[in-house]
């Protein structure tokens, strides 16, 4: 009766092999295997982060572009990349999409502070925008004074602090927007 025993729990322990457990052998094969793709992913990403950078400083956006969305392509979440797509994007004057890189790469790290402040400048401008149509559209009786003062702030913000001589006054930009 052991003898019988002795085989079921064999025979149960070998078939639970067959069933998908893997050897010792074929873990550290799959673990090599696993290490050498990771080594390849970082090559590659790194041979892409670079070029892009050389792109980027050379002043040739559409290449640095290309660049940066291959590393979006292997590794959807690179805050790098986001953020540079985001710069890009920007320069180029798609304001839409580099506001969305940004929030990307913010949501990868809360703690990019970069970011927060590009995305941050990128809504100051569209708000700035939004107020000088809503001068423009404003009725006569409107009161604008703190639209005037908030448009002031932000072309001091938008300057570094420093003073600029305004384009025109609220009135001549609303006549502008009007025509």
């Amino acid at each position: 009766m052991r003898l019988v025993w002795v085989l079921v729990i064999g025979l149960l322990l070998s078939g639970c092999a067959s069933l998908g457990y893997k050897s010792l052998e074929d873990e550290i094969s799959d673990q090599a295997k696993t290490q050498a793709a990771m080594k390849d992913l970082n090559r590659k990403l790194k041979l892409h982060y670079e070029a892009g950078e050389q792109h980027y400083k050379a002043g040739q956006l559409d290449q640095a572009e290309v660049e940066f969305k291959s590393i979006l392509e292997l590794m959807p979440e690179d805050e790098n990349a986001l953020y540079r797509m985001g710069t890009l994007s920007f320069k180029k004057g798609q304001y839409d999409a580099a506001a969305d890189y940004f929030e990307r790469a913010i949501k990868v790290n809360p703690r990019n502070g970069k970011a927060h402040y590009n995305l941050a400048s990128i809504r100051l401008m569209q708000a700035q925008n939004h107020y000088k149509y809503f001068a423009a559209l404003a009725g006569k009786d409107q009161d604008l004074s703190n639209v005037t003062t908030l448009l002031g702030d932000i072309d001091k913000f938008n300057s570094g602090g420093r003073q600029t001589e305004q384009s025109g006054s609220l009135d001549e930009i609303a006549g502008a927007l009007k025509k």
